[in-house]
């Protein structure tokens, strides 16, 4: 490979000497038994770089040796800079990346489009970007049971944010939050408590919006699971579920970041939502829902082929709940259906959920299993890397 590599170096400096003695292309292709586009290749590229033209150019190279028209650079700073300045009050939820940037380039018919990545290198090009910091994958020992949606209302996760004060207030208010895991549609409102009736309104609300989602994913806080020992006959959070259909699962205790969809875009929207202080409950009930439209309607997603959360879901057929239903929020009968939760084996080979202790085995401690409660069979089965490993009849159903 060295020699083959070798000779073809030889004989591209060996044309372009004699293409500079005066000797024809003919001659050179005959005498070094090339082709003639060969020979033009490297003619043209001693003539455009010199000497250094006769190496091989890197990947690397021929991109960066395409640059965008003058023109086209401009307008995406242009547009950059106009998303930047936030002239309406509801433009401060809205997105200033590449992917925005280029859903206004195709509403402004532009042609040819850029791709997202060549918008992003444009702005890192000019300042005005930061690059994303890549990180290295954590190294586990465990894989964490959960499914990735490939569709809207596959997998929704609901939280809290609170307690906060009004300007002036002492009364704690909250806001309820749940996110669609695969289009971003969020769904938003203000609560004076964190009350289970006030989690079943909740619900309501986001399924007669959003639609009513496969599963749905909660924390382990006491409003939705229950307490104590009444909390091993199912809470009515669960039991609305069941009954529309809906599989609640629950993630690990004191393991936020499995609920980590809905975690970051609270994460983002708080800095942005209290950059003022509300004085008066209404006020902040109209910026959530000002917040609810922009994030639902004009923010544009990658995965959705730069659409926004509505343009992609009036292409589907959502199961909503009728604007006026009331939602239940007594103790419903139980439905049937699967109620999931995700648990790790303690040190002493045990999990522990409805307040109840479940002995899987030591040689699983630390590991992530999931234990599904089927409700019409009546089972609560462990399964471990999607096999059943133990299963116990369930007896609190019945009472």
């Amino acid at each position: 490979m060295e020699v083959t590599m070798k000779d073809e170096f030889s004989d591209r400096h060996q044309a372009i000497q004699m293409r500079l003695a005066g000797q024809s292309a003919g001659h050179i292709c005959h005498t070094l038994r090339r082709s003639l586009r060969w020979f033009h290749k490297w003619w043209t590229r001693y003539l455009e770089s010199g000497p250094d033209g006769l190496y091989d150019l890197t990947r690397a190279a021929h991109q960066v040796a395409r640059r965008i028209p003058p023109e086209l650079e401009r307008t995406i700073l242009t547009i950059r800079r106009r998303l930047e300045a936030r002239l309406q009050p509801q433009a401060r939820y809205q997105l200033v990346g590449a992917t925005a940037i280029l859903a206004e380039l195709k509403a402004l018919h532009i042609s040819p489009l850029p791709s997202a990545r060549t918008i992003e290198r444009t702005l890192q090009r000019n300042g005005i970007s930061v690059p994303r910091v890549k990180l290295a994958p954590w190294l586990s020992s465990h894989a964490y049971p959960t499914p990735q949606p490939q569709t809207s209302n596959e997998w929704h996760q609901v939280d809290f944010v609170g307690p906060f004060y009004l300007k002036g207030k002492r009364q704690r208010y909250y806001i309820l939050v749940c996110k669609d895991v695969f289009d971003g549609a969020v769904c938003l409102k203000l609560s004076r408590s964190r009350k289970m009736d006030e989690v079943l309104a909740f619900l309501g609300d986001c399924w007669k919006t959003l639609g009513r989602p496969t599963c749905v994913q909660f924390d382990n806080a006491r409003e939705l699971v229950g307490w104590g020992p009444a909390a091993r006959y199912l809470s009515r959070v669960i039991r609305l579920c069941l009954r529309f259909g809906v599989e609640a699962v629950f993630i690990p205790p004191q393991r936020p970041q499995y609920n980590g969809s809905v975690e970051n875009f609270n994460g983002w929207f708080q800095p942005r939502l209290f950059q003022r202080r509300f004085a008066r409950p209404a006020d902040l009930k109209r910026e959530l829902q000002r917040l609810q439209d922009v994030v639902n309607t004009q923010q544009v997603h990658r995965r959705l082929g730069g659409l926004t959360a509505a343009q992609y879901r009036r292409r589907l057929k959502l199961q909503k709940l009728p604007p006026h239903f009331t939602v239940p929020t007594e103790l419903l009968p139980l439905a049937a259906g699967r109620v999931t939760f995700i648990r790790m084996v303690t040190p002493h080979g045990n999990i522990h959920l409805l307040s109840q202790t479940y002995w899987i085995g030591k040689r699983l401690k630390h590991l992530y299993v999931k234990a599904v409660l089927d409700t019409h069979r009546g089972w609560l089965t462990v399964y471990v890397k999607g096999c059943i490993f133990k299963r116990w009849p369930y007896k609190f159903l019945t009472k």
